[in-house]
Order: structure tokens, then sequence, then C-alpha cells
């Protein structure tokens, strides 16, 4: 509630306040659905391309489930390149694209508006998804699609009838820069867990992370955190964070 209302009360007294903010952010108090933040350690973001041999060290904070793996188990789902390396070139048509940078910082866009280094992509049009591509391999970044759910501040999804509730876990990040894991306490739709991270957090942007029987999440190492319904081995990709 705290962390709510702070949001709220430099959200409606603009840049005024920039010093009590960073007060605030020393706190770093957070709510029990944020299960890590930026403001908590100096952290990087690591795309996992299953299988692999890492070994989970020290500086391990949280590894979560990414995005969506393919129905036929090929692999994932959507545009992936890891470090500049093709991994997926199975496009979707999902508004979500995060890119981590160079220096491990992750960075939501919405697919029409993708920035990388001086340029704007829309990823809509194939020219332009092209060049992106090309400069995203060029530059040796990370990227990743999803479904996006907060755009700029604004709900990027609709309320549909009958649509499935599940736990969801989203990735979250804000106008300055900073960024999160947050979850909800409960089964909801994308819709309810879209308005309920809205309330609580008003992030900038809100990427959808894949869960249901995909629900893997380790804390510092030992803490499960997630409810794994499948074989580890079908496991397609993760996002670890790590102390820097």
């Amino acid at each position: 509630m705290a962390f709510q209302l702070m949001q709220r009360f430099i959200l409606a007294i603009g840049l005024g306040l920039a010093p009590a903010f960073a007060v605030f952010a020393q706190d770093c108090t957070m709510p029990a659905s944020v299960l890590i933040h930026s403001c908590q350690a100096d952290m990087t973001v690591r795309l996992r391309v299953m299988p692999d041999n890492r070994q989970i060290d020290s500086n391990h904070l949280l590894t979560v489930t990414g995005t969506y793996s393919s129905g036929d188990r090929f692999g994932i789902e959507g545009l992936v390149i890891q470090a500049g390396q093709t991994v997926s070139r199975r496009y979707q048509n999902w508004d979500g694209v995060l890119v981590i940078d160079q220096n491990g910082a992750p960075h939501l866009y919405n697919a029409r508006n993708v920035a990388l280094g001086d340029d704007r992509f829309n990823l809509k049009q194939k020219p332009r998804r092209d060049a992106f591509i090309a400069k995203a391999k060029d530059t040796g970044v990370t990227v990743l699609q999803s479904h996006l759910l907060i755009s700029g501040g604004t709900l990027d999804l609709r309320d549909v009838e009958n649509a499935p509730s599940f736990k969801r876990r989203l990735l979250i990040t804000f106008r300055d820069g900073s960024f999160g894991i947050w979850e909800t306490a409960r089964s909801e739709t994308l819709y309810a867990a879209a308005l309920q991270v809205q309330d609580a957090l008003n992030p900038y942007m809100a990427l959808n992370l894949d869960m249901g029987a995909y629900d893997y999440c380790r804390k510092n190492a030992k803490s499960v955190c997630g409810s794994l319904r499948v074989s580890a081995d079908k496991l397609t990709n993760l996002l670890e964070f790590t102390r820097r």
C-alpha cells in the first residue's frame, strides 16, 4: 500500500519531487506481488535458451520463464535473438518486444515503435522488421516477443468475454528505467491482471510472461516460487536476473 500511494503521489505532482523519489527508492519497500525490482540491487537480465548448462552462482537473484514455447515443442515462439544470434524466426504479430541491451538492461517496446540505437522501427512492417533484425544482430542485443498488456502507461488489450484465467507473471518497466517482475495472487484473465498491475504500480510498460504448465520460478537459487507442471526438459527459455 505504501508503494502504491507513493507512486500515485509522485505521478500527481510530476517531477518536482525527484529528490523525494530518490529517498523512497533507497527504501525500496515493495508489495508481495513484486518478486524482484531493480531498486533492490544493481542487476542485469539475461535470456537463457534451453537447454543450457549454466550454473547458478551467488549473484543469482531470480529466474523465471520468459516467453511462450511453440505448441509443437520445436522451440521458442516469436522472433528471438540472443546476444546477436538468431534463435527463432517465428515472428508473431504481438505488440510486445523486449530488448535486452549489451549491458543487460531490459527495455520494453510496442512493436510499432522499437528503439535501437538512434533508429526507430515498426516491426509490423516487414521491411522495417528486416532492418531491425539486421541491426539487432549487428549490435549484439537480445530480443524476445510476447503479449504487451500496458503500453506507454495505457492498457494495450481488451476485456474478452470468457477469457481463460491463470496466474499471471509480468515483466514491468517504468519511465525512469527501473524494472521488475510482478505476479497475481491467484488466477486472473490477462485483462484483469493488467488492471491490477496498473492500479498497484502504474508501470509504463508491462509484458506477459509464460506461466501455466511452464511456471518455472527460482529465487535466490534455492527458493521455489513457481509450479512447473511439465518436465524441466520441456522449458525453452528463461529470464535470469543476476546481481551485477
